[in-house]
This record gives structure tokens, C-alpha cells and sequence, in this order.
């Protein structure tokens, strides 16, 4: 099993990253907590949702909120956003991107599940804006999780027209989008600076041997992102 990380979240203590698909399938509980006993996690303070694509985001700010929020049935969104220790949650993807972003502190910290629509839907800079009015410190940071890249990413017109031109690439007849490219955009627009994104190139359609992706192989395996704060 190997887990992709940024080593500038890891030197804050914070512990996160995409677990390749080395591990199994993420989609059942047991794979996920076999993940988190190795890496000396309390799964119960694993916190997740139903993904949707949508813009909606989860704010946990205290121990309070998370115990709430897990004795609530199920709940539907696609970001998590984090301004207490003690906690972390889990998002799965096949394709999409899974956006780590945090503060010099790593007193805030989210994870977001950007599908496109989520990215069209601007779940990015939402993210990023609601991380500021959580209290976040200083700069924030951000690295994109494995996910598919623009050399993968085909789309029809009508999915492109939803994407800034710069997103865009036409190439032998056929269209593609750059997801890093737009969700670069948006975190700018949100107040981060382009050099402290990490964009690292690894496509989950591209890579059979580390990644699942439904794109290529249209089945629901699904790879695991965690983001936790002991």
C-alpha cells in the first residue's frame, strides 16, 4: 500500500493522503479501518458523509459538532472543513479530485470530493472562503490528490462550455479538460497564491497498476483520502 501525501501537511501533524489501490476496494468499512490500524488511527474518530457532487460542506469546530454529527442519520455533501483537533474524515474517489488544503498552523484543515460538477459548482473556492471565515491562520496550502488528468479527461462540448477557456485543451478533434488547471483558478481567486498549490501529476486513468478509475474501467472500486488531526 502506498499513500500520497504532501509532506508540508505531514510536518504540521497532520495525517492524510490517497491510499493506492493496493489497499482493496475503500467502499467497505473493513478495508477503510484495515487502512486506519495500520497508520495507528481511531476509526471512530473518522468522520464521514454521502458524496453528492454538490457544493455542501461539513464545519466541525468542536467535539461537539462531530459527536452531533455522528448521531445524525447519514448526511449528503462533498467537503469537509476542520477547525479542531481530534478529529479527521474520509472521502472516496475514482477519478475526482481530492482537494487537501490547510493553514500555517494546521489549526484549519479541509478535504473536498471535486468531482467537475463539484469543481463547475466552484466547491473549491467555496471551500477555500469558508476555511478564512473559520478562523484560518496565515497562508493556506493546497495539494490535489491523485485523480484524472487532462490527458485522460475526453469531454463533449457541452461539459467544456462550463469550464474557464484556460481549462480547455482541443487536441486532434477531440476535447479535453485540465481539472488543476480550474481549481487553481479558483483557490487564486480565493486569496491562495499559484505556489503554494501542489498540482503533482498522478492520473488515475493513466496508472491501472496504482489507481482504480471508473473512467477506464467503469466499475465502482473506489480509492480512499483521509485527512485526520490527533
Amino acid at each position: 500500500m502506498n499513500i500520497y501525501a504532501d509532506n508540508r501537511m505531514l510536518s504540521l501533524g497532520l495525517v492524510g493522503g490517497t491510499v493506492s489501490r493496493h489497499a482493496g476496494n475503500m467502499r467497505t468499512a473493513d478495508a477503510q479501518a484495515a487502512v486506519y490500524q495500520q497508520l495507528n488511527i481511531p476509526a471512530k474518530q473518522i468522520l464521514h458523509f454521502h458524496q453528492t457532487h454538490s457544493d455542501r460542506i461539513i464545519r466541525i469546530a468542536s467535539d461537539a459538532d462531530a459527536l452531533a454529527f455522528q448521531n445524525q442519520p447519514e448526511q449528503e455533501a462533498d467537503a469537509w472543513l476542520f477547525s479542531c483537533g481530534g478529529w479527521g474524515a474520509a472521502i472516496l474517489t475514482a477519478d475526482c479530485v481530492p482537494l487537501f488544503l490547510w493553514d500555517e498552523t494546521a489549526s484549519v484543515f479541509a478535504l473536498a470530493h471535486c468531482g467537475w460538477r463539484g469543481v463547475v459548482g466552484q466547491l473549491p473556492y467555496k471551500t477555500a472562503r469558508a476555511m478564512k471565515d473559520a478562523g484560518a491562520q496565515g497562508t493556506l496550502y493546497g495539494w490535489l490528490g491523485p485523480h484524472i488528468q487532462s490527458c485522460c479527461f475526453e469531454v463533449q462540448q457541452d461539459v467544456a462550455a462550463q469550464f474557464s477557456a484556460q481549462s480547455v485543451i482541443h487536441k486532434d478533434g477531440k476535447i479535453f479538460v485540465n481539472l488543476n488547471t480550474e481549481i487553481l483558478l479558483q483557490l487564486q481567486l480565493a486569496g491562495l497564491n499559484a505556489a503554494d498549490v501542489k498540482t503533482p501529476y498522478y492520473c488515475t486513468c493513466g496508472d491501472k497498476e496504482n489507481f482504480f478509475s471508473w473512467r477506464r474501467d467503469h466499475v465502482k472500486d473506489s480509492l480512499l483520502s483521509f485527512i485526520y488531526k490527533p
